[in-house]
């Protein structure tokens, strides 16, 4: 047993306090003659008897309440934990203070646990205190005393990062330890945090896990446009996706919020499961908040967005464009979310009149055309969509080549048909679950070879489609010569949404917790701070930049409070302990209650006579 405040040891010398006082106090008998005391021993020898045990039982009991309450203020300990008393190390206490910490009073319990194990380390070790989550102007770490790590410790708050282990190498002190290292992580160690170990942390010394006991969460993990291509009227569709990360269901309520509007929706998320929500929002509410009500961990209980939605967009079709145009125009009393002209060449065409621009069947460029082209792509919200025909000239293959290369024409013997569709992507998202696409047919079609960006491909493995940044390039043509896409319910659909996926790639507007601050100048903060470029966000909410907004959320995998399991940890050569493995049973409680049960023995004593 040790004693984390031995100097309260030496009070336990005034337990005998009570017995002195016993002995100044202690009454003497006088004889007095009386005739005779037959009558009275045998009536009062037996209360006598008794009066004189209570007496000694009250003065041992008044003995023991001294005794055990200055034990107890003296903060013992059962120590059999793997840290001796007085240990002579360096040691790199590693505190979680990651959001997943904020669960109950676990951020304060890793705080005063880390101090419990400072005490029991010789006051010349010298210690490495390392929150797990920094700000971007965080201090060198070095090595300090005790006294000094202590006031580290006091110093450390709760950060709206996610935590990961893998950069704490980079962040040890430059000056070489003294003694041998040991490394002690403090938290709820969940799964996320030890991905990508280091490897050097368990090579160069021992490293404890001391574990923080958690529970379970239920998050917002997304906030997304349930159709991003879609040009809204009077409303658009927002879905909320929600992830129990427990195994317990979860009942709560659901809020959305914008300025003056706001809708609340009730739901049930089985244990271990996802699932998604619909809300109806004007279009004149971009941006806005989701929040959820009667969960334990609450920082990721709020989503901030700010969404980008389609807009009526400017089109130019150079080259054949007689089912093109009837594709994104289909009758003349439809309202068209598109503004359609039509040219032979792009020579004299002004092209910032319009956001797309689409070659269809056009065998080559010039190298003006192309160098324009090149300019036309590097503004905002704007696209070129290539339908290559029978023939592509040099200039034509050198502009797309940022997306694919260009082999040979291929005319298969009777017809392709489309074999693989990336139905996760937006522009094929509604053909899910349909063969609608399958029965198409290719007569001939140009073969390009791509490493990335094919959302779709025909039999033999020919890419059909292939989608870089902002450049759209499909195999063939869609006219009937080419395909029978043109009379097929999914021409228009098909040819709407490939064009619209090429614009709506939205700014982005929305980031997390540690993201640094790139695509603006200047941006204030929800304190009324500033950043500017390069600065890291270190707190959700909107951010403005003049009449931009951006949204900024805490991320959502730190939600998941899945800890990491003891045969992983043994894999990765680290040791998990407990509070209780480390520093001992803490008896303070105990001799304290004890103190107390000697007084209301005593009490009771005093009344029985």
């Amino acid at each position: 047993m040790t004693f984390l405040q031995p100097l309260f040891l030496f009070g336990i010398v005034f337990a005998g306090v009570p017995i002195i006082i016993h002995l100044w106090f202690q009454k003497k008998l006088k004889k007095i003659p009386f005739s005779t005391l037959q009558f009275l021993k045998s009536s009062e020898v037996k209360k006598f008897g008794w009066l004189r045990f209570r007496e000694i039982l009250v003065l041992i009991l008044r003995c023991l309440f001294v005794a055990l309450l200055f034990l107890g203020l003296a903060r013992p300990k059962l120590q059999r934990g793997i840290l001796g008393i007085g240990r002579m190390a360096s040691v790199v206490i590693i505190v979680d203070n990651s959001y997943s910490m904020a669960y109950g009073k676990n951020f304060l319990l890793a705080k005063v646990m880390t101090r419990e194990i400072l005490s029991l380390y010789s006051s010349n070790s010298e210690f490495c205190i390392l929150p797990l989550c920094t700000s971007g102007r965080a201090e060198k770490p070095s090595w300090v005393l005790k006294k000094s790590a202590s006031q580290l410790i006091e110093k450390l708050n709760i950060s709206h990062k996610n935590g990961v282990m893998r950069d704490i190498t980079m962040r040890l002190p430059e000056r070489k330890p003294q003694y041998q290292v040991e490394y002690l992580y403090i938290g709820d160690g969940q799964a996320t945090t030890f991905k990508d170990f280091p490897e050097a942390l368990v090579e160069n010394g021992t490293f404890y896990w001391v574990k923080i006991p958690t529970g379970g969460n239920v998050g917002i993990t997304n906030v997304f446009l349930k159709d991003p291509v879609a040009i809204p009227v009077d409303e658009y569709s927002l879905i909320v996706e929600l992830t129990n990360f427990s195994s317990k269901m979860w009942n709560g309520s659901v809020r959305i919020s914008s300025d003056v509007y706001s809708f609340e929706q009730r739901c049930e998320v089985q244990p271990r499961q996802h699932t998604q929500l619909e809300f109806l929002l004007p279009v004149v509410f971009a941006r806005g908040q989701v929040e959820i009500f009667t969960d334990s961990l609450s920082i990721d209980n709020v989503y901030f967005f700010m969404k980008s939605l389609p807009k009526t967009s400017a089109i130019l079709i150079v080259g054949h464009d007689e089912y093109l145009h009837l594709a994104l125009h289909p009758h003349d009393i439809v309202q068209s979310p598109f503004m359609i002209q039509s040219m032979n060449t792009l020579e004299r065409v002004d092209l910032r009149k319009f956001n797309i621009v689409i070659l269809n069947g056009v065998e080559e460029i010039s190298e003006s055309d192309q160098v324009r082209l090149d300019n036309f792509l590097r503004r905002e919200n704007v696209g070129v969509m290539c339908f290559l025909g029978r023939k592509v000239g040099d200039n034509l293959r050198h502009f797309i080549s940022s997306c694919c290369q260009v082999k040979e024409l291929v005319i298969p013997k009777g017809y392709a048909t489309i074999e693989w569709i990336d139905y996760n992507h937006q522009v094929f998202s509604i053909f899910l679950g349909t063969t609608t696409l399958k029965n198409i047919k290719f007569y001939h079609f140009q073969e390009l070879v791509a490493d990335r960006g094919v959302i779709a491909s025909m039999s033999g493995n020919y890419p059909l489609v292939v989608v870089h940044n902002n450049m759209a390039v499909i195999a063939t043509q869609f006219t009937p010569q080419s395909t029978d896409i043109v009379y097929k319910t999914a021409f228009i659909p098909l040819v709407y949404r490939l064009l619209m996926g090429l614009v709506t790639t939205p700014l982005n507007r929305e980031f997390y917790i540690g993201d640094k601050m790139t695509s603006f100048q200047r941006l204030k903060t929800p304190r009324g701070e500033y950043l500017v470029q390069g600065d890291e966000f270190r707190q959700p909410g909107f951010y403005g930049a003049g009449d931009d907004t951006i949204a900024v959320n805490v991320n959502p995998d730190e939600g998941n409070l899945a800890v990491l399991g003891n045969e992983r940890a043994h894999i990765l050569n680290i040791h998990t302990t407990t509070q209780e493995s480390i520093v001992g049973s803490d008896l303070t409680i105990f001799f304290l209650f004890l103190s107390l049960l000697a007084i209301v023995v005593e009490t009771l004593l005093l009344f029985i006579k």
